[in-house]
């Protein structure tokens, strides 16, 4: 079994593919990252970027390399002592026919194999039995009377719908019936023929925009490319894991990840299932159960936590995310970059009232076929109960529009059994919040909502009614999930900037900042509950990287000055555009966030780069708040003063861009003590770290494709390798050695020790002195070992006209850590060796503590420790 140290998570694609993974193993080995963590690498669509739309499951990706080159990458890791973590994606597949299984529901209709592997609605009544395909770029009258739509052979077994490139097979049949009524077959079928040659066919060509409304198969959120499974299915739960299982009985993966578990039915008994699975492959390769660990993605909302019940390791680390960047966020700066956002929008700023616009927005339109289907479920489900049947169908609608309007959390867990307390105190919060929204009229529909949700047992009730009940149930929860990540994070999250590093996969906008005690306490419960989980700062689905956020933090200790700024620049703007503020407003956060930090705006090479990255962010976030475009209805007035915005703006001998980076530039010295102190707390708190591609170098990536961009690897093995001194790093910090010096460091501790952070638990250090509230400090310990860390908090004035992220000394007074029973012989720097504090008395002083670096990571070990 080989020691689980921290993660390193790889996007890969053609570009970058499992062989080039393998090449990299040498430099991820000497990091000190123990396994590497893969994107999916079964068989993908052609074209695929990322992997999450498979076509066959059943075999690795021959656009990756196939699976020579994963057995060559297999080898490599064994070869320095590593291991191997894989995403899988059991919840949904690509809606294509490239996809066999597919394919073969698309040509035979409900009688395919396959038919049940899909979530497909056959009863909906506008698609007729049929699988409603929106794939025209028009009407299905206009196509047809254009001709759009041909055969690619006159009545032959093999010939193929034809519509541009795309091709559907034909239903077994189909020309033996033309035949029968006669009608001709020549090339090209006149259009009486192809009318009926559609009628035959087990799908019916829709308009891409009636997807929204009319499509009866449920999507990986709102792509209708992406067409979901039911892992419910016996068969299909075993073809998408046979491959995955069949590498872990090879001894070729040691743990996996499983993609948006809340999209399937019952996570609990599929992880479970998932497990059994998973022992029975480790046990044909030697390995114990629980050998091979098992993460969940997993979006948990604020005091949620993973259901104990669940037999996995933890989630895939957005809550530990979310946490480190609330803690190091300053809350007396909230007031004023809220009034700085009231003044640009006009109305007061209130996240919650963002989210319910766009919950309600997404269920009448984008999922609106989605609510519909539940809705349909409901009503099935109410037909058994004649006792109810004066409920109107209108009044549960308006009954499950409010309570999904308002649910806290991602989605319930119900199942066939009695709810959860959990899962009961979100509900109960979803109706109170539904019953202050919505009509006393429908308080009858709600309150018999809530006794089916609450008090009802499926399982427990005979006949049709518990069956009924229980998919009725299904289809809530399988739409809350969906709702609240289109809602919240892709709409919501783009409507609302008070400050837009807390607008991020799992966090929650509404809460600006963390008091150190909340976060002690978080720690705390990790520890005990959850300690293998995944700490992640960056991801692949990150809406900004980790060090843009943690530049965007620092705003919030310097709000005033950046409010007065900010509020001046948007009104040179405006002068010059009729793009709102509010955009202004978060236009001008992303350019200094993201503003490299050895860019000077007169290079106009690298600043035409920059501007590019700024505008692909631009679109997709005045496309994703839907306010004045879409990407279902792109506004070209908009997103061309958008882009003629840029192009002034961004020009090389401009004063307000030479002002906007200069504003940039004062948070390179702050951001960086920001960002060095997120490797410190990812890589020793109560976890297992995870490393995202490249952000062993400074991070400050957008949204994707951005945060998807090639890794120079060249450059990191350079720095790898160079014994520079770490306090020339640190004068030379904006090329990100440092943090590459740091993690390396960090990540061998946890290999020297283990035990530390495997089980050690958690305390908070108290700091005394006029330091007491500028240093974040907790201690670990485990069967002798001791580890202390201490990071600065809230320290950016501090470092005012600095030019290292080194405070300086005389800050820190009288500060001292509070250390309980210090150990005698002192402590040791764990990061270089030294002795780095004295024992007894003597211990604790901040200014010997930050003497060097910006963060303290030390360690000590009793006689006895093993």
């Amino acid at each position: 079994m080989k020691p689980w140290t921290a993660t390193a998570r790889l996007q890969l694609r053609p570009e970058f593919d499992l062989r080039a993974a393998a090449a990299q193993v040498p430099y991820y080995a000497a990091l000190g990252i123990s396994h590497l963590y893969l994107s999916p690498i079964a068989q993908a669509r052609t074209g695929s970027t990322h992997g999450y739309d498979a076509v066959d499951p059943t075999r690795v990706s021959a656009a990756l390399g196939g699976e020579e080159a994963l057995a060559a990458l297999v080898e490599a890791l064994h070869a320095h002592g590593m291991g191997l973590l894989l995403d899988i994606v059991p919840n949904h597949m690509a809606a294509s026919v490239e996809n066999p299984w597919w394919r073969d529901v698309l040509q035979h209709g409900r009688e395919s194999r396959y038919a049940g592997w899909f979530d497909i609605d056959w009863s909906s009544p506008e698609a007729e039995g049929r699988v409603w395909l929106p794939v025209l770029a028009k009407p299905l009258a206009e196509v047809l009377d254009e001709g759009g739509l041909t055969l690619t052979h006159a009545g032959e077994a093999d010939s193929e719908l034809a519509y541009g490139e795309l091709r559907l097979p034909l239903a077994q049949g189909s020309f033996e019936h033309l035949r029968s009524l006669g009608l001709p077959l020549d090339l090209p079928l006149p259009p009486a023929a192809m009318r009926r040659l559609l009628e035959l066919q087990h799908y019916r060509p829709a308009w891409w925009r009636s997807g929204p409304d009319v499509i009866n198969y449920r999507r990986f959120f709102d792509i209708d490319a992406l067409v979901a499974l039911d892992m419910d299915h016996g068969e299909a739960f075993d073809a998408v894991h046979a491959l995955p299982l069949a590498l872990i009985a090879r001894g070729w993966v040691d743990g996996l990840r499983v993609d948006h578990v809340d999209g399937i039915a019952c996570p609990r008994l599929y992880l479970r299932r998932l497990r059994t699975a998973m022992d029975e492959a480790a046990a044909q390769s030697g390995r114990p159960a629980q050998a091979v660990r098992l993460y969940v993605e997993k979006i948990l909302a604020p005091g949620e936590t993973l259901p104990r019940d669940w037999p996995v390791e933890g989630s895939t680390g957005y809550d530990a995310m979310d946490l480190i960047g609330a803690v190091q966020h300053d809350p007396r700066g909230h007031a004023a970059l809220a009034r700085l956002w009231q003044a640009c929008t006009g109305h007061a700023p209130d996240f919650r009232r963002e989210e319910r616009r766009a919950r309600r927005l997404w269920l009448r339109y984008g999922l609106r076929s989605d609510f519909i289907r539940c809705l349909r479920q409901w009503e099935t489900y109410l037909a058994t109960q004649p006792e109810d049947g004066d409920l109107s169908a209108a009044a549960l609608a308006r009954a499950l529009y409010g309570v999904l309007a308002r649910l806290p959390v991602y989605r319930s867990y119900l199942g066939p059994a009695i709810a959860t307390a959990a899962d009961s105190e979100a509900l109960v919060i979803a109706f109170e919040r539904a019953a202050r929204d919505g009509r006393s009229d429908d308080r009858p529909a709600r309150e018999w909502l809530r006794r089916q949700l609450l008090e009802r047992v499926p399982s427990a009730m005979p006949g049709l009614a518990g069956v009924a009940l229980k998919r009725a149930r299904q289809r809530f929860e399988q739409l809350a999930a969906p709702l609240c990540a289109k809602a919240v994070e892709d709409t919501a999250g783009y409507r609302y900037g008070v400050l837009l590093s807390r607008n991020e996969v799992g966090s929650d906008p509404a809460i600006f900042a963390l008091a150190p005690e909340a976060f002690h306490a978080a720690m705390q419960r990790r520890a005990g509950q959850w300690p293998h989980s995944l700490n992640a700062t960056a991801t692949h689905d990150h809406k900004r990287g980790e060090d843009t956020r943690a530049r965007l933090a620092v705003l919030s200790e310097l709000a005033g000055d950046w409010s007065v700024r900010a509020d001046a620049w948007i009104r040179a703007l405006q002068a010059r555009c009729s793009i709102d503020a509010g955009d202004l407003s978060m236009l001008l956060q992303t350019i200094v966030a993201a503003w490299p930090l050895e860019l000077q705006p007169r290079q106009a090479a690298a600043l035409a780069a920059y501007r590019e990255r700024i505008h692909a962010w631009w679109m997709k976030a005045l496309r994703e708040a839907r306010l004045r475009t879409s990407w279902t209805a792109p506004d070209e007035a908009c997103e061309g003063a958008a882009q003629a915005l840029l192009q002034e703006l961004f020009v090389p001998d401009g004063r307000l861009l030479h002002e906007i980076a200069a504003a940039a530039h004062e948070l390179d010295v702050p951001g960086a003590a920001k960002g060095l102190a997120t490797v410190v707390l990812r890589n020793t708190l109560p976890g297992l770290p995870d490393l995202y591609q490249g952000t062993d170098y400074w991070d400050q990536s957008l949204v994707d494709p951005d945060n998807r961009r090639a890794v120079d690897y060249a450059a990191r093995s350079a720095t790898a390798v160079a014994e520079t001194p770490v306090a020339e790093l640190l004068e030379r910090f904006r090329d990100g050695a440092i943090k590459q010096w740091l993690l390396a460091r960090l990540l061998h501790l946890r290999r020297r020790v283990p035990v530390v952070f495997d089980a050690g638990g958690y305390r908070p250090v108290p700091v005394e002195g006029a330091a007491r509230e500028r240093v974040l400090a907790f201690e670990r310990r485990c069967h002798g070992h001791r580890l202390v860390v201490a990071v600065p908090h809230l320290c950016a004035d501090w470092l005012r006209g600095a030019c290292t992220p080194r405070i300086p000394q005389e800050h820190w007074g009288d500060g001292r850590l509070r250390l309980e029973d210090p150990p005698p012989g002192g402590f040791i720097d764990a990061l270089d060796g030294r002795r780095a504090m004295p024992g007894g008395a003597a211990a604790g002083f901040c200014s010997a503590l930050f003497a060097q670096l910006p963060l303290a990571v030390l360690y000590a070990q009793d006689q006895e420790a093993t």
